[in-house]
């Protein structure tokens, strides 16, 4: 018998594979688990550190499928404002950005995220003209809170370099009545210009706001997240990518890190491929690339197969944001150099031709060693449930956000298509794979949260929040759409799981989970987390 380094003991151990945890143990050696087994055998098991924990549950690290972390360190830190996410009106939104700056002014910029449209009732778009009356000499980014649309005042506007004549691949800059610039930015490619100066800091802040979000982290008990931003094959790009190498080297990334760049516009994958022979460890690699095929339906942007049923006239507006003729020969070409695609699709529209052209895509390449995904999926046509499976596509899907916009999409789509908002059980039941995430900054990263989400389909308060209650999932169904489902999302088979030979990701619940209300749910921790066999936090 091979001596472990760790025995981890509980009377409620969760592997993901049963449909309810048991008393057992799980053996580590180095960074890999080397047993599984019942209680009763543990007792003759030799280690070096016994834990026992009791009732707390022991389970697999969670894997967050869908995290955006350069930008989630900076809204981890205080250079940035959140509380714009509580304000009600564009007044109130400027009079909190002004009691920030007051607090900070040491701060070049001035960044808020989380103000969104729906939350300021009927109210028009907001514009550069309320933010230039109180900040006329420092520059202002506010990023709403699904990160599709950029406010900014004219500082910023300068200093990012967005002109009128501005024709980005994708999305749209603002013209207000008078041919000027309205002060919004609409989607990623247009925002690009300003998210670069969003994410300008000095190294060593920047060293600072990466430790302290590994950290929370680690107190999260997340263990496998993403960049999912999309970045071009740009020289300050990499060098992001490779601060986080050097900390790797230093032993200083305590999360396993998938990197996807951008796929929109290449057909051409040698910078990635080139990145990705450096970027291919355990711990931080480019696994892919990432594309968007719409934006959000709260800003009409969702691409829909009928028109809107507030706006008669659009099915979308300026989406898909490439054609199917432009956009799937670059899906083609990325598949073809053993690149996974994930595809940003809001809408039953754009899930429907992410599907169509995932399925030309295989006809020409095959789908060994690809793990292409579809991000989001708020709404979807029935007749495309099956298509995951067919087509081994993974629904990488974002429960919180239900909780936050469900019922604005009765008003925008109508109740009928609203039966098919966040659908996670039918998809379930067409034999789909399902990850969970949180899309952080856009939500709270803690995982609890979003797992309570997905299996009561209420808010915070125990309030209804969808039209669907029928589409709840059990508990663990969402554990392991959280666990090694996500793992799936990154391609990988090696994490998710408690199971010999898996890496050594591992953390203890304050709670069994299974064992306690549904409401209680909200208010579970973590314990302990175990990363690469190393205890990295614990309560």
């Amino acid at each position: 018998m091979v001596k472990a380094d760790y025995l981890l003991k509980s009377n409620a151990v969760f592997t993901g594979k049963e449909d309810r945890p048991f008393s057992g143990a799980v053996a580590v050696k180095g960074n890999k688990i080397i047993k599984v087994m019942k209680k009763e055998d543990a007792d003759r098991y030799e280690a070096d550190s016994i834990l026992d924990y009791g009732n707390k549950m022991i389970m697999p690290g969670f894997v967050d499928a869908h995290v955006h972390y350069f930008m989630g360190a900076i809204a981890y830190s205080d250079h940035i404002c959140t509380k714009i996410a509580n304000s009600v009106s564009e007044e109130h939104c400027v009079t909190i950005m002004k009691e920030y700056a007051s607090e900070h002014p040491e701060e070049e910029r001035l960044l808020g995220i989380g103000w969104f449209p729906s939350n300021w009732g009927d109210a028009p778009l907001p514009s550069k003209k309320s933010l230039d009356e109180a900040f006329p000499d420092k520059p202002v980014y506010l990023i709403a809170a699904d990160v599709h649309t950029l406010w900014m005042n004219t500082k910023a506007l300068e200093e990012s370099d967005i002109k009128v004549d501005m024709k980005p691949r994708s999305g749209s800059v603002g013209i207000d009545e008078k041919g000027e610039l309205s002060g919004l930015l609409f989607e990623p490619d247009a925002m690009a210009p300003a998210m670069l100066k969003v994410q300008e800091f000095k190294t060593a802040e920047m060293i600072k706001m990466n430790e302290a979000f590994l950290s929370h982290i680690a107190r999260c008990g997340v263990t496998s997240i993403s960049e999912m931003s999309a970045d071009p094959y740009k020289t300050e790009v990499f060098a992001k990518y490779c601060s986080l190498k050097e900390m790797e080297k230093q032993g200083r990334l305590t999360v396993r890190m998938h990197i996807y760049t951008e796929l929109a516009g290449h057909t051409d994958f040698t910078a990635a491929k080139k990145w990705q022979g450096i970027l291919n460890s355990e711990k931080l690699r480019l696994s892919g690339v990432k594309g968007f095929v719409d934006g959000v339906t709260s800003t009409f942007t969702g691409l829909l197969l009928e028109p809107y049923s507030d706006r008669m006239d659009t099915r979308g507006i300026d989406v898909p944001n490439l054609s199917r003729e432009e956009m799937e020969p670059c899906i083609i070409a990325a598949n073809k150099a053993g690149l996974s695609v994930r595809l940003h699709a809001i809408a039953d529209g754009s899930v429907r031709m992410a599907l169509d052209m995932y399925e030309a895509a295989i006809r020409t390449n095959g789908s060994e060693g690809i793990y292409n995904t579809i991000e989001h999926i708020e709404n979807i046509h029935p007749q495309d449930f099956h298509r995951f499976k067919e087509l081994q596509v993974i629904p990488s899907m974002q429960p919180y956000h239900l909780t936050l916009d469900a019922f604005e999409k009765v008003g925008r789509i109508g109740e009928e298509r609203c039966r098919w908002e966040w659908p996670h059980k039918s998809l379930l039941k067409a034999g789909a794979v399902l990850a969970f995430g949180t899309d952080y900054p856009v939500v709270d990263f803690n995982p609890y949260p979003t797992i309570y989400a997905a299996v009561t389909r209420l808010d915070d308060n125990g309030e209804p929040t969808s039209a669907n209650p029928q589409e709840s999932i059990s508990l663990a169904e969402a554990l392991r759409a959280y666990t090694a489902g996500a793992a799936k999302a990154y391609g990988r088979e090696d994490i998710g799981m408690l199971e010999e030979g898996k890496l050594a990701d591992i953390i203890v619940v304050d709670k069994n989970v299974f064992e306690i209300s549904k409401r209680e749910i909200l208010d579970c921790q973590t314990a302990m987390t175990m990363f690469d066999g190393k205890i990295i936090f614990e309560k």
